[in-house]
């Protein structure tokens, strides 16, 4: 399910409050501060402040399984699935698949860069939609895009499970893995926080920070609870949350990790 944590205490929301599947893959809070969840197998929970919203295969979703979700600027919601994306405008669904031009159905990630094109990432490499079409920037079997970013400075980060981390400039790629000193090849998540650093989850390593220049490492003998790093994110206060598999949930100050888990009443210790 879903934990909640307000400063102090954890409040914790599953099938019995309402959500249509305990497996969460992944969330959003929209322009109106609905809460949205995708599930495995349950299709997307939305959640106003009271009451849960169900939303699957029966009302226009393309598949159950939601692992991205995100909302342009002009208000739609787009929900990634493993029959392809979903453009939701508060009304009906519009599908898009392979035979609209997509390299693959299971859509990672999305992200929408400032010129307004929608960035795909799927289990055959990267997408572009400009509006009308897909450019495909590769259709190479089992290159897994689960990860996103555009930078400040208007670069495309793309995290290739397996092959590290590319820059993408809107001309060229630049590649970057161990031997310029990400922490691991395995990324599933990347951030930029508000001093500009890049942040890199990865699986089997901990978290990598770079800073344009060089990358520092942290993993748990620096005080991660878990090396296996599957989420990542920026609180208001500028401190770095980190879910991980087996670990429950780390928060980063800057100085020292703080680690909460079942102990301290998270619900579950793998935090996607």
């Amino acid at each position: 399910g879903v934990s909640r944590y307000d400063g102090k205490s954890f409040t914790h929301y599953t099938e019995a409050e309402g959500l249509s599947n305990n497996f969460v893959w992944s969330m959003l809070e929209d322009q109106n501060a609905n809460l949205w969840f995708g599930t495995f197998s349950g299709g997307v929970t939305r959640f106003d402040g009271k009451l849960f919203t169900h939303f699957t295969k029966k009302e226009g979703l393309s598949h159950n399984n939601v692992m991205s979700i995100l909302q342009d600027k002009s208000g739609n919601i787009w929900f990634g699935t493993s029959s392809g994306v979903n453009k939701y405008d508060g009304k009906s669904f519009t599908q898009f698949n392979v035979t609209e031009g997509l390299s693959d159905g299971n859509i990672l990630s999305l992200c929408e860069d400032r010129q307004g094109n929608l960035w795909l990432g799927t289990g055959a490499g990267v997408n572009m939609y400009d509006g009308k079409s897909f450019t495909r920037f590769t259709e190479a079997k089992d290159l897994s895009v689960p990860s996103i970013l555009e930078d400040q400075s208007g670069n495309l980060w793309f995290s290739v499970y397996d092959s590290g981390v590319y820059k993408y400039d809107g001309k060229t790629f630049t590649h970057f893995t161990q031997s310029e000193g990400l922490l691991n090849y395995k990324v599933r998540r990347s951030i930029q926080d508000r001093s500009g650093n890049l942040w890199f989850a990865t699986d089997m390593g901990g978290l990598s920070k770079y800073d344009g220049k060089t990358f520092t490492n942290y993993t748990e003998k620096d005080g991660l609870s878990n090396k296996s790093v599957y989420s990542i994110m920026e609180d208001r206060s500028g401190n770095i949350w980190c879910g991980t598999a087996g670990g429950g949930v780390n928060r980063f100050d800057g100085n020292r990790f703080t680690s909460y888990n079942e102990a301290e009443g998270m619900s579950s210790p793998y935090v996607w």
